[in-house]
């Protein structure tokens, strides 16, 4: 399978002077760049501005058949109609979430460096693991080992991504490459692409 891009929300959305309408101007010139796979939004912000971000963002990515995952909140999935559930890999919240959300729910588990969190998260039906992009080992034995795909995460860029889809990583998850790009959402989309396009040529994907 040929390695796609998994976009992540800013951190510090709240702190850092972007706004929402920022935001989803700059998603929609992103997806406009190239094949985008998933939008995480993640939760790090507070409760209303989380709801303002599912509101505008779900939309958006899935008219261009992006997938949008919620970061921790099956409540705000469920209302927003995003795709799925992305969670750190605790077994009993891996369940409940599953059970509360059914089977056709996109189920994520972070899973660190953990090789055993992991095998747990795909015995326990999640649909990827994450794990951190300094732990190259463990997910070229993950890609090496298992099925379930896998997504690499942590201050991916351009000239790290090479060796994260050497490695075998089915995903990588950007954020910061992507929204500061000094030519913009699009243009970054278009150059990870480029590059992913270049790996499966040779021989990766």
């Amino acid at each position: 399978m040929r390695c796609r891009l998994y976009l992540v929300t800013p951190p510090d959305l709240e702190s850092g002077g972007v706004s929402i309408d920022d935001l989803r101007r700059k998603l929609e010139a992103a997806l406009s760049g190239g094949d985008v796979a998933s939008l995480l939004i993640r939760a790090d912000v507070g409760d209303e501005t989380l709801n303002a971000l599912a509101d505008a963002l779900t939309p958006v990515a899935q008219a261009a058949d992006v997938a949008v995952l919620v970061e921790g909140r099956c409540d705000l999935a469920d209302t927003y109609r995003c795709d799925g559930v992305h969670l750190e890999a605790r077994p009993a919240s891996l369940r409940a979430v599953r059970r509360a959300m059914g089977e056709d729910a996109i189920l994520g588990a972070d899973c660190g460096d953990s090789r055993h969190l992991a095998m747990v998260a795909g015995e326990l039906g999640c649909d990827y693991v994450c794990f951190d992009a300094r732990a190259l080992e463990t997910i070229a034995w993950w890609a090496e080992m298992m099925e379930v795909p896998c997504v690499a995460w942590g201050h991916i860029d351009l000239e790290g991504a090479p060796a994260l889809v050497e490695a075998g990583a089915d995903f990588l998850a950007v954020g910061r490459a992507v929204w500061d790009h000094p030519d913009g959402p699009k243009a970054a989309v278009a150059a990870f692409n480029a590059l992913l396009d270049a790996a499966e040529r040779d021989g990766r994907g």
